[in-house]
């Protein structure tokens, strides 16, 4: 996952439009969760989370400062009805998790982290910013969900693929 999205301005208002109908036709009051795809410039809807999505109010929070959880309780203790972000904090932030196995090095979905035991949250764990992780010292298999935050995008995947790197030759890894 990565955030903020480089969606012209017009398209935005286009996916602002289709949530909100989907939500109306669903009758949803709330936070969803609407992924989709951009395919010859128009988008598809892929899936629908009609709950407080996993990952997407992590990578909001670390792009942009919102704190989704405490919107979402204004939305209904204050009745605010509209929720502007501040486009002036753009910052880059990639989120995806990852496998350690004793040769290996997996970018897997997050599937691979609902097995895991005794998670942690670690800042500024081999250059993330921070990782929701299982890793201790001397542990053959471990997961990870990294995150790495920078001022773009395209630092933030410099950023990220030198984590990557550095994972790799750490822990001697394919």
């Amino acid at each position: 996952m990565t955030a903020p999205t480089n969606l012209p301005p017009a398209l935005i208002s286009k996916f602002e439009a289709l949530s909100l109908a989907l939500a109306e036709a669903l009758n949803l009051h709330g936070i969803m969760d609407v992924e989709v795809i951009l395919y010859e410039d128009e988008l598809k809807v892929i899936e629908i989370d009609a709950r407080l999505p996993s990952q997407t109010p992590t990578a909001v929070y670390w792009s942009t400062g919102l704190n989704m959880v405490q919107l979402l309780g204004d939305l209904f203790l204050n009745r605010q009805t509209r929720i502007q972000p501040d486009s002036k904090h753009g910052f880059g932030v990639i989120y995806e998790h990852v496998r350690v196995t004793s040769n290996q090095l997996e970018i897997a979905g997050e599937h691979i982290m609902s097995g895991a035991d005794a998670l942690d949250v670690i800042p500024d764990f081999f250059g993330a910013n921070e990782a929701i992780t299982n890793y201790a010292a001397g542990r053959d298999e471990w997961v990870a969900t990294l995150i790495v935050t920078e001022k773009n995008m395209e630092t933030a995947c410099e950023k990220r693929n030198s984590v990557i790197a550095d994972l790799k030759k750490q822990f001697n890894l394919n």
